[in-house]
């Protein structure tokens, strides 16, 4: 074979080689997925990141013809599931739901924490947020907000407030509303909601920040009173309920939220498709009322802008840790 010819055919291999390994990527995400999928939830069933999650993956499941199934990891503000899906391959079959708490806020008051909120995961999409109302148990004598500012003011005088735990969302929107408020409150963490709430509705502590799913039914049955609601906007709150960023302490707001994510370097085309099929099912009307009946808003995001929004969210919540000197061993 002539030498020209030779040369030839080698830089049509060399070329067909290299436009294969471009078009690899591609295609596999255009198969994506071909088996089932793994989504860790870092909280127990039940709780407001578990239903979010199911739904979720219910309707991915439905649009992408595989299964996607939870696989909850309880412990430590989600760092378990965290820790758990960082060391898995970046394949879009190992996702999580990660959450305020696990993103934000533990890189700020966990020591020894075993992954990098940005670094170590792949930001696909928000999904869902829900906010805080403030809540008191149904027999006490706080019947409005301002009751329970003033009584918290007074000299001599100390209320309670309970939380899921030391470093969780609702731990530090109490610490965040006693500094704006200027009231004394002594914080007591429980392990969970469930613990917090039975004790509230008991009287043994005074007020706390719960959840939508939580508070509105409780409010309903007669044990426990909202007094107002921690949400970004009245939009985002139970109807007629006054909202504390809006009326009280400007630019207050206990909200979190839930994202999907996986590990660090998932390809980008695999993250498109994900993300495109994720918001699609946030703006289904189905969707959107079923979220709406737990106190729940959907987002639409890219994951730029979903990883920003940790960035933001997290540079917030440092400012209250610093604040309040909160550190957990």
């Amino acid at each position: 074979m002539p030498i020209q010819r030779r040369f030839a055919l080698n830089c049509a291999a060399a070329l067909l080689g290299a436009s294969s390994l471009l078009t690899a990527p591609l295609a596999f995400a255009a198969g994506y997925p071909t088996k089932p999928v793994t989504i860790y939830v870092g909280f127990a069933a039940g709780g407001p990141t578990d239903v979010v999650a199911r739904i979720l993956a219910d309707k991915l499941g439905q649009k992408l013809g595989q299964s996607f199934i939870i696989e909850n990891r309880a412990g430590a503000s989600g760092a378990v599931a965290a820790a758990l899906v960082k060391k898995a391959p970046a394949d879009g079959y190992t996702l999580m739901i990660g959450s305020s708490s696990t993103l934000s806020i533990l890189p700020h008051v966990q020591k020894g924490l075993q992954y990098d909120a940005i670094k170590d995961f792949t930001p696909i999409g928000l999904v869902a947020s829900y906010p805080y109302y403030l809540v008191v148990p149904a027999s006490s004598s706080f019947k409005k907000y301002d009751d329970l500012i003033a009584y918290g003011r007074e000299k001599d005088k100390s209320l309670s407030y309970a939380s899921a735990g030391n470093g969780a969302v609702n731990h530090l929107a109490g610490e965040w509303f006693k500094s704006e408020t200027r009231i004394n409150a002594l914080h007591v963490p429980y392990k969970g909601d469930s613990a917090a709430v039975s004790d509230l509705i008991a009287g043994r502590v005074d007020f706390a920040f719960l959840a939508g799913v939580v508070a509105i039914p409780q409010d309903a049955a007669g044990k426990m009173r909202i007094l107002a609601s921690a949400g970004s906007s009245a939009d985002k709150s139970l109807k007629g309920a006054m909202v504390i960023g809006q009326e009280k302490l400007p630019g207050f707001s206990a909200e979190p939220w839930n994202g999907l994510m996986g590990p660090a370097g998932i390809a980008p085309d695999i993250v498109a498709k994900l993300n495109t099929a994720l918001n699609e099912i946030m703006t289904a009307p189905d969707v959107k009322a079923r979220l709406l009946t737990l106190d729940q808003y959907p987002f639409t995001r890219t994951p730029e802008q979903f990883k920003e929004h940790i960035q933001k969210q997290s540079a917030n919540w440092a400012g209250i840790i610093k604040t309040a000197n909160i550190v957990l061993e």
